[in-house]
């Protein structure tokens, strides 16, 4: 399929003016409300993670004829009001809903985007392998800087220095299944970590991002948060701080560098800040 790059992260919100001001307030910019996309019912605000997008979605409409829509509702009504719903991959090339996905035989359904060579893009629904997990591919003609420089162009610099997404975490109850599931469309598993209690990860990477997916999920299936590589952590706490939200003091982490976490998730998304530095295993 030839896919290289996570192309956008796609977030279900309740109100999507409440939410902008939110993550407004954490130091990520939003572009502004006339690059607002509203299509098949669905309005989505458009963020930045260096060469990643962040999609923050609303159904506009009770009646919306996007498939996401169904995604969305059951992300909204539950205990969180939001989060993460799933991901785009970018395919190198022209892939196409009008393709067959392997296998299948027949034409996938697919959603409509807001666009950055062009004004709307169609990404084609895949099968994740995620239970509460909803993916799609669609094509990418820009490599990893042209897109970081189109959003930025669009979003703005983020306060808080993000640059990029550096990881985003999946609860899976069945993790084989999952692995299978990602190299089965050639994204390949990268390494498998024991973490006890029969849990383990399984890592996967494209360009600066990791997937990293536990399993067998304790609780709620799906995707749990986004971790976030700025330059200057100090900065993104200080900002998150000023905006009214509680943020922890930066510490070592495990993989090395400093994390820190706002307390509160936004919209449901667990949100961590990491500053690289040295391995603590090195």
């Amino acid at each position: 399929m030839g896919i290289i790059c996570f192309e956008r992260v796609i977030v279900a919100v309740r109100d999507l003016a409440a939410s902008c001001e939110t993550w407004r307030r954490a130091g990520f910019a939003v572009a502004n409300n006339e690059n607002e996309f509203d299509g098949a019912g669905v309005r989505i605000a458009r963020m930045a993670a260096g060469a990643v997008e962040i999609d923050l979605c609303a159904m506009h409409s009770t009646e919306s004829e996007s498939p996401l829509t169904e995604h969305l509702r059951g992300s909204i009504e539950n205990d969180n009001g939001g989060g993460v719903i799933g991901w785009v991959w970018g395919v190198k090339g022209a892939a196409t809903a009008d393709e067959p996905e392997p296998g299948a035989g027949r034409a996938r359904e697919s959603i409509v985007l807001p666009g950055l060579s062009e004004p709307t893009t169609r990404a084609a629904l895949l099968s994740s392998g995620l239970p509460g997990v909803v993916t799609a591919a669609a094509p990418t003609i820009l490599d990893l800087e042209s897109r970081r420089q189109s959003l930025s162009r669009l979003c703005g610099s983020n306060a808080n220095s993000v640059d990029y997404l550096e990881h985003i975490v999946v609860m899976t109850p069945a993790l084989e299944d999952a692995i299978a599931a990602n190299e089965a469309i050639g994204v390949p598993c990268k390494r498998i970590r024991e973490v006890g209690n029969g849990a383990r990860q399984a890592f996967f990477k494209l360009e600066q991002t990791v997937l990293e997916i536990v399993g067998p999920a304790r609780g709620r299936a799906g995707c749990w948060g986004l971790a976030l590589m700025c330059s200057d952590i100090a900065r993104a706490v200080a900002t998150a701080r000023a905006g009214g939200l509680q943020a922890t003091e930066p510490k070592l982490a495990i993989q090395g560098g400093q994390i820190a976490r706002i307390v509160e998730p936004l919209d449901g998304v667990a949100i961590a800040f990491m500053q690289s530095g040295h391995r603590r295993d090195d």
